[in-house]
């Protein structure tokens, strides 16, 4: 009775195994794999049922028996010379570990991104980058399984892997030192850009340093990283520095003539970062167009106009031409208002009235105060000028404050009685006689002229 008890448990025990393993193959191989994990069980399952391994026996005879007969199929040669020799079993096998190669590529980066990634990095940008690394790295991994499954001999990558292209003072530059240095290049500069940010993202909030500041650090530090990475670069490569001297000395001219103007650039970005005639956060106005610094580069500069559309202005036009900094040291604006009586207007009133609707707008600053003048006799009126000192910032635009106390004018001049004066004037005519009046091109059939 144990005895038939251990068979049932044991028959339970590898039917679990034997259902669970087929779920996770089915996610991470393909069938052929998964067919050979059936035959497995099953043949276990069989001498469960039947300890005396009769069935067992006939399976694995069976098996033998079509593996014996595949085998010549499988050896059938396709192609055959010194770089390769291809069976018909190598483009099978070629095929399994293509297919399954992807899967287990997208298992490997889901898990990175999923478990590493998310949890590490906060830099969506940073993550989107090294999954794409990662992904080309697996993918070329598992074009290279291919290639080895197909039947090309792994001499013939060492081969490749070992061909020297140049040689640059007796130092043979090789293309897998190459092709290393390119992806040292590649993931260098990505995380020149992730170590910049985040060291920046460092600095104590307690510390009061300017965005501006906060930007040109940045910036430093990001050139200084990737100059590190390509001086690491070309010693991976196999590039001494001293070549440069060379190569310089025959490029120079062809590459100061080509470049002169991006040089200018690079060079007036960092007179503006170290100089700091304009700052990200700075309101300018330049042809007419005012608006704020966004970014400064290493070649241009990008300002998003109160519009809300962007100018990216060659860093050497910004030291060239006149650039009007409205918040250089600070962003306080003086502005004016003038305004016109009518003759016989009480002045006094007109003066109270005028400073009261400038001081009731709220973007009109206390300190320092505003002014009224009584500045002229004018033909028509009896002119009047208000000074007023606004904060500029993008929310701030001086013409709506402006509008907005002459509209508050207007409505206590009004309440008041006061009239806004407007261009006028007497004509007198002092004459002896009656004077002569004459019509001519009348319409219709009417001509001539009359005389009255």
């Amino acid at each position: 009775m144990d005895d038939e008890y251990f068979h049932v448990l044991k028959i339970i025990g590898i039917n679990f195994i034997y259902n669970s393993c087929l779920d996770l193959i089915s996610n991470i191989a393909m069938p052929p794999i998964k067919l050979l994990i059936v035959f497995y069980f099953n043949s276990h399952y069989i001498s469960a049922i039947n300890p005396e391994g009769y069935y067992m026996n006939t399976l694995i005879n069976t098996l033998k028996t079509i593996f014996g007969k595949c085998l010549p199929i499988w050896n059938y040669t396709l192609l055959e010379n010194d770089i390769i020799t291809l069976h018909l079993g190598n483009i099978v096998l070629a095929v399994i570990i293509y297919f399954t190669g992807r899967k287990l590529s997208r298992m490997i980066v889901t898990m990175l991104d999923k478990y590493v990634l998310k949890k590490y990095i906060r830099d969506a940008k940073a993550q989107a980058n090294l999954i794409s690394i990662t992904g080309n790295i697996l993918t070329i991994t598992v074009l290279i399984l291919v290639l080895l499954a197909l039947g090309i001999s792994s001499t013939v990558f060492v081969k490749i892997w070992l061909l020297t292209l140049f040689t640059i003072k007796d130092n043979p530059i090789q293309l897998g030192n190459i092709i290393i240095g390119l992806i040292l290049l590649v993931v260098g500069l990505g995380l020149s850009r992730y170590i910049s940010a985040q060291v920046i993202a460092r600095i104590p909030r307690q510390l009061t340093i300017e965005v501006s500041v906060i930007k040109t650090l940045e910036t430093i530090v990001k050139y200084l990283l990737i100059i590190i990475v390509c001086l690491f670069v070309l010693s991976v490569v196999g590039i001494p520095l001293t070549a440069f001297t060379v190569i310089g000395g025959a490029f120079a001219i062809g590459i100061g003539l080509g470049s002169q103007h991006l040089v200018n650039n690079f060079l007036s970005g960092l007179v503006l970062m170290m100089e700091r005639p304009l700052k990200v956060g700075d309101i300018v106005e330049m042809e007419n167009r005012r608006g704020v610094v966004e970014h400064i580069g290493g070649r241009s500069t990008r300002i998003r106009t109160f519009e809300n559309y962007r100018m990216v202005m060659p860093n050497s036009k910004l030291l060239e031409n006149t650039v009007v900094n409205w918040s250089l040291v600070d962003n306080y604006l003086r502005r004016e208002v003038s305004v016109g009586v009518a003759y016989g207007s009480p002045v006094q009133e007109v003066h109270d009235l005028i400073l009261k609707a400038v001081r009731e707008n709220p973007a009109v600053e206390k300190k320092p105060k505003p002014m009224v003048i009584f500045t002229d006799f004018g033909d028509s009126a009896l002119m009047f000028k208000a000074f007023f000192w606004i904060q500029l910032t993008e929310t701030i635009y001086p013409m709506v404050i402006e509008s907005d106390v002459r509209f508050r004018i207007d409505e206590l001049f009004r309440e008041a009685g006061i009239v806004i004066a407007f261009p006028q004037s007497d004509i007198h005519l002092d004459t002896l006689k009656p004077m002569e009046v004459k019509i001519t091109n009348l319409p219709g059939n009417m001509s001539g002229a009359k005389e009255g």
